[in-house]
């Protein structure tokens, strides 16, 4: 049966994995480096750690215990193996978990998965350990652990097959050179195999970045409801957008009283418009409406003794131009100023001279 989980996981989707610890994360790619990086350690440093190990040999050999030990004596002895050593086997150590830590940086994103930190039985439960053994999951596994060493088997293999002639060349040689060339081609084996498993491991990267993002897929109903969430209900954001628009309305209605000619065209459009010349630049557009609306301004306006008066082309122009509470654009000016001027004639006004 299909999946019904079709669409790509959201950002907080993703985010909500992120803090729960569930990412994209490849062992292998840590354990790659690792043998790359230790190849190149040894490679750099082996002679070194070599003399320092057969110097601390022979000097056990050589030494003169008290007759009486003490744990003076015992403490000085250590001191003074670890100053012997440790400088090199503390960088390579070092540098081993350097690597292990910037690799699991670039892979998490610096992630503290606080969550991960809780007691879950789940995790120690048998039957959910051999649940996750024979799933589809762990038998993928299978698959790649078998591929990884099927890879790696052939690499040193066809390394070992092409150096055979040096191997066996090892019986003849006096023990110091035998041992350099030992040393040579296997450092020369570690960095073919490192470099064959740095490729399973980046191949295995991608693949577990794919599966992540597989399991958080969603279904289209998740996804609506986590837009229901971030956005809200449309079905209450709808009433909520009515009743601002009722509100705005009201507000626009209470102030066509004021308003000195409603302007219609003649039934579809009705603008307000106001002009007191002693605070205004110019006319101001107190109400606008079509239809239902615009009836009600006419409504309001004949119940006020306001003019109303018919003038197509500027009710166009001041309805599809002008918002509420904004003065006319200059354009109309004139246009504007004839109708008033006409409406105070009418009204026995001598406002314009």
């Amino acid at each position: 049966m299909p999946s019904n989980r079709t669409e790509d996981p959201t950002p907080r989707r993703i985010q909500e994995a992120r803090e729960e610890g569930n990412i994209a994360y490849s062992r292998e790619l840590n354990a790659a480096a690792a043998l790359l990086l230790g190849g190149w350690l040894l490679q750099l440093m082996g002679k070194r750690m070599l003399a320092d190990m057969q110097g601390l040999f022979n000097w056990s050999r050589i030494m003169n215990p008290p007759a009486s030990l003490d744990g003076a004596w015992l403490f000085e002895v250590m001191v003074s193996n670890l100053a012997q050593i440790g400088p090199t086997v503390g960088i390579f150590v070092s540098g081993l978990l350097l690597v292990g830590v910037v690799v699991s940086l670039v892979q998490t994103g610096f992630l503290f998965a606080h969550k991960r930190l809780g007691f879950d039985l789940k995790r120690i439960n048998p039957a959910q350990g051999f649940k996750r053994i024979f799933s589809a999951q762990g038998l993928v596994e299978l698959v790649k652990s078998i591929l990884k060493l099927t890879v790696i088997a052939w690499v040193a293999y066809g390394f070992v097959k092409k150096h055979l002639q040096d191997l066996l060349g090892l019986i003849g040689m006096d023990f110091a050179a035998a041992q350099a060339t030992w040393v040579k081609l296997s450092f020369s084996l570690i960095l073919r195999v490192g470099g064959a498993y740095i490729l399973l491991a980046a191949a295995d990267y991608m693949y577990q970045r794919w599966q992540h993002t597989r399991s958080l897929r969603m279904t289209k109903e998740e996804v609506k409801e986590e837009i229901k969430q971030r956005e809200g209900d449309p079905l209450v954001k709808g009433r909520i957008r009515r009743e601002r628009m009722r509100m705005a309305q009201r507000r626009m209605m209470s102030r066509v009283p004021e308003a000195d000619v409603i302007i219609t065209n003649p039934t579809h459009l009705a603008i307000a418009v106001k002009y007191d010349p002693e605070i205004m630049n110019a006319p101001v557009v107190l109400a606008k409406g079509e239809y239902k609306i615009a009836e009600r301004i006419v409504q309001i306006a004949q119940e006020q003794g306001i003019p109303v008066t018919q003038n197509i082309p500027l009710a166009r122009a001041l309805f599809y131009s002008v918002g509420i509470d904004q003065e006319i654009p200059p354009e109309l000016y004139v246009a504007m100023a004839e109708l008033l001027a006409y409406i105070y004639r009418m009204e026995g006004k001598q406002r314009y001279h």
